[in-house]
């Protein structure tokens, strides 16, 4: 779905145009418990220009008593056919709520702005990658900095402590939708000691209001 461009627009969210907006969808969530069904989970988000260049970021998830949506929204599907899981009371309950300021920085190496502005409009060539960091406090715990890109209609960014990535997000616009995922390192089940590895924490599908 093609994006316009707001003329009023700071060019330096220019790369983030497709991201400023309201969302609201939802997705899943893990279970705490071991093979039971995951749980749905409902995001309101808003993202805004601000007069300085930045990315105003404002999002609020609830965790819904209620079953997960079904593939291909839920990161968290198996192949095999799932077990029923009962309707749920559909009470609401907040899971998290974050506010925070995006920022797009440079070029990263290796891009080439003249051939990108050569290239056909929409084909891999005439898309470049730009530094993206991201300082989001959620409350009632501390504010977090996480950097990464943004490449055309796809984000990644990371969250990184003591030189290793704890933590990854990944968002995507795929036919309008905002598609996005967030990972968190844990423990491997039956690993070695200190083993981890970055697992799903949440998954969500978002429509513009």
């Amino acid at each position: 779905m093609p994006i316009s461009l707001d003329p009023s627009l700071p060019a330096s969210l220019y790369p983030l145009a497709w991201l400023i907006g309201s969302w609201e969808g939802s997705g899943a969530l893990p279970s705490p418990q071991d093979g039971a069904p995951e749980q749905r989970i409902e995001q309101q988000l808003l993202c805004t220009a601000q007069e300085d260049g930045t990315l105003g970021w404002r999002s609020t998830i609830h965790r819904v008593d209620a079953p997960a949506p079904l593939p291909p929204t839920s990161a968290f599907a198996r192949d095999a056919a799932p077990t029923p899981a009962p309707s749920g009371t559909g009470e609401r309950t907040l899971l998290h709520r974050e506010d925070g300021l995006w920022s797009v920085g440079d070029l990263l190496p290796g891009q080439d702005r003249a051939a990108a502005a050569a290239a056909k409009p929409g084909s891999p060539e005439s898309i470049l990658s730009y530094a993206l960091t991201a300082h989001l406090e959620r409350r009632g715990e501390s504010a977090e900095d996480w950097t990464g890109e943004v490449r055309g209609p796809r984000i990644q960014l990371a969250l990184s402590a003591a030189g290793e990535v704890t933590a990854t997000r990944l968002f995507g616009y795929v036919s309008g939708r905002l598609m996005w995922l967030w990972e968190q390192r844990t423990p491997v089940p039956g690993g070695a000691p200190d083993e981890t590895a970055l697992t799903p924490y949440l998954s969500l599908e978002l429509h513009r209001v």
